[in-house]
């Protein structure tokens, strides 16, 4: 996303994680959602699908992660992520009216405190994800 001077907006921010949650086919289409295609020469053009729905023109793949989970639901999607024990009492407690059997797949990118322009995508190759939040988090 760019601000009203077209000068595109980080959303890098140390101790911060987003959050979506979201429906896909398949833990390889989810991967290839958010999988940056370096084969792009142009460098306006954002890199990887979740970019493109959500106005993120970049995130880091060393402070990212993603899981996949048919048998997985609620809350339990997010089992062994990072730093997410300390948030889970408070995503209980705010966002229970979010959670449903819905969901299969969980996708955080750390050190990003995204602002949610875009809350939620329907994309008809990839599926269903919505933006949760930014939560501040501690190692």
């Amino acid at each position: 996303m760019a601000d009203k001077n077209g000068t595109r907006i980080s959303y890098v921010e140390e101790d911060y994680l987003s959050l979506w949650l979201c429906k896909t086919e398949s833990e390889e289409v989810l991967y290839q959602y958010v999988e940056k295609d370096y084969k792009v020469d142009d460098c306006e053009e954002i890199k990887f699908q979740l970019g493109r729905d959500f106005n993120i023109y970049w995130y880091d793949e060393d402070f990212f992660e993603a899981s996949f989970s048919d048998s997985l639901k609620g809350w339990d999607l997010l089992e062994g992520h990072s730093y997410i024990e300390n948030l889970l009492p408070i995503l209980k407690e705010k966002y229970q009216d979010v959670i449903n059997d819905t969901y299969n797949g969980v996708i955080i990118f750390y050190n990003f405190k995204y602002d949610g322009n875009v809350m939620e995508i329907k994309n008809d190759k990839y599926g269903y994800f919505r933006f949760i939040g930014s939560f501040e988090y501690q190692y």
